[in-house]
């Protein structure tokens, strides 16, 4: 009489193939999920220029992009109202997960005047920067004084 069925050894031997091919795929995810969270912090805080700009201009008021690195966040807000147009948190708690966040500028805010032009001087040129670090992986988002910019992986 013969059985049919599977051997421990076939099972075994299909159950570490399997850890292989999921732990493959793990590490493949992470690093994409990384690239991805640091690329979207980038295009959300290009956005927020814009933004930012925008509402100068339309209430005639100045309005600050005031970074806290330290904490990994940045808000938006008319300066001389203090109206909170928009607040990013970043982090492991936060919607998008970072490792790090950068304003390249003194005093880590940027201000865009009444008339929707930022003061770039504490910039060290003519552009500013801004870096977003998830992991190994770091977006940075260079602007001008319009708020017009660009974003480049580093």
């Amino acid at each position: 009489m013969r059985r049919s069925g599977f051997t421990l050894i076939e099972l075994a031997i299909v159950i570490a193939v399997a850890g292989v091919i999921v732990t493959i795929g793990t590490l493949t995810f992470s690093g994409y999920f990384q690239r991805n969270a640091a690329r979207r912090a980038a295009q959300v805080f290009a956005q927020d220029l814009v933004a930012a700009r925008g509402f100068a201009v339309r209430i005639q008021e100045p309005v600050v992009i005031r970074f806290y690195e330290a904490s990994l966040w940045y808000e938006v807000e008319a300066q001389a109202s203090a109206t909170e147009i928009a607040r990013r948190r970043f982090g492991a708690n936060a919607d998008i997960d970072l490792s790090g966040v950068t304003l390249d500028t003194t005093g880590d805010s940027l201000v865009f005047s009444a008339r929707g032009i930022a003061d770039m001087s504490g910039a060290g040129g003519s552009l500013g920067t801004a870096t977003f670090s998830s992991g190994a992986t770091s977006y940075t988002v260079s602007f001008n004084g319009m708020g017009a910019s660009k974003i480049d992986q580093t």
